[in-house]
C-alpha cells in the first residue's frame, strides 16, 4: 500500500500542480498574519493574541476549503471553487473545532511544556513529557480530521474527531509514516518558498492516504467474517492502479504526445 500511496500522491500533485501551487500561496498570505501579530505584540499583547486567534480561524476555514478541493483531486475530479464554497456551508463546525485544536496545540507547545520543563523537578518533567506525547497524538489525529470530514460527510465535527482517533489507533504505522511524510513535505515547502508541495500538497497526501485506508474499511464491512490479515492490497487497489495508470517521463511533461 505505502509504495502505491507514494506514487499516487506524486501524480495527483503533478496532475494538479498549478492549482496546488495557487492554493499553497493562500497559506503564505496567512503566514503574514503571524508576522503582523509579532509587530502588534510590541505595543499590545492582547491585540497580538486577537490577531493570532483570527489568523488561526482563517487558517482553519481556508484549510477546510482546500481539503474540499483536494478531496476531488484524490477522486480524479476537479470540482473547483464550487467545492471550496460549499465546504463552508456544510462543514463550518469542523473548521471551528479544527481551529480550537490548533489553539490547544499551540498552547501546549509554546506555554504548557516550557512551563513544566522550567519548573525543573521530576514531577513537572514527567508532566511535560506527557504533554509532549499529547501534542504528538494531536498531530497524528489532525492529519485525518479534514479528510474524514469529506469522506464521511454525514458526521458532525465531534464524531469526525472521534473517528480520527480510531483511525490513528487502528493504523499506527501508516499514521507515523504520514506524519514523517508531512514533515519532509514541510521541509521541502520551506526550501521552495512555500510552493511545492506546499500545505495544499500535504493536504492532498493526507486525503490520498485516507482514501486508500477507506478501501480497507469498505472491504471489512462487506466481508464481516474477514480480518485485516485477510486483506489483499493488490486486489484492493486494482481499480486505483488502473486510474493512476502507467506513466512515462514524456507523458508527464508532454501529455498530448503520449
Amino acid at each position: 500500500m505505502v509504495g502505491f500511496l507514494i506514487k499516487k500522491v506524486f501524480f495527483d500533485i503533478w496532475d494538479n500542480l498549478l492549482s496546488v501551487i495557487g492554493l499553497s500561496i493562500g497559506y503564505i498570505v496567512m503566514l503574514l498574519g503571524l508576522f503582523l501579530a509579532g509587530m502588534v505584540g510590541e505595543y499590545s499583547s492582547v491585540l497580538a493574541l486577537v490577531v493570532v486567534v483570527l489568523d488561526i480561524l482563517l487558517y482553519s476555514f481556508y484549510s477546510l476549503g482546500v481539503n474540499a478541493i483536494t478531496y476531488g483531486y484524490s477522486k480524479y475530479q476537479k470540482e473547483g471553487f464550487k467545492a471550496f464554497k460549499e465546504a463552508f456551508r456544510y462543514h463550518w463546525a469542523h473548521a471551528l473545532l479544527h481551529a480550537g485544536l490548533c489553539m490547544a496545540l499551540l498552547l501546549i507547545l509554546l506555554y504548557i511544556i516550557p512551563f513544566y520543563i522550567a519548573a525543573g523537578n521530576m514531577v513537572t518533567m514527567f508532566l511535560g513529557m506527557l504533554m509532549f506525547w499529547l501534542a504528538v497524538m494531536l498531530f497524528l489525529v489532525m492529519q485525518y480530521f479534514f479528510p474524514l470530514c469529506f469522506h464521511m460527510q454525514g458526521d458532525g465535527a465531534m464524531k469526525t474527531l472521534k473517528k480520527s482517533f480510531i483511525v490513528v489507533s487502528d493504523n499506527v504505522g501508516v499514521s507515523l509514516f504520514l506524519l514523517l511524510r508531512s514533515l519532509l513535505g514541510f521541509a521541502l515547502t520551506v526550501v521552495t518558498a512555500g510552493l511545492i508541495p506546499g500545505l495544499a500538497g500535504i493536504s492532498l497526501s493526507r486525503m490520498d492516504t485516507l482514501r486508500l485506508l477507506m478501501k480497507k474499511y469498505d472491504f471489512l464491512e462487506e466481508n464481516p467474517d474477514c480480518t485485516k490479515k485477510d486483506i489483499n492490497w493488490d486486489d484492493l487497489l486494482y481499480e486505483e492502479r488502473e486510474l493512476v495508470g502507467p506513466r512515462s517521463l514524456k507523458g508527464m511533461i508532454f501529455p498530448w504526445k503520449d
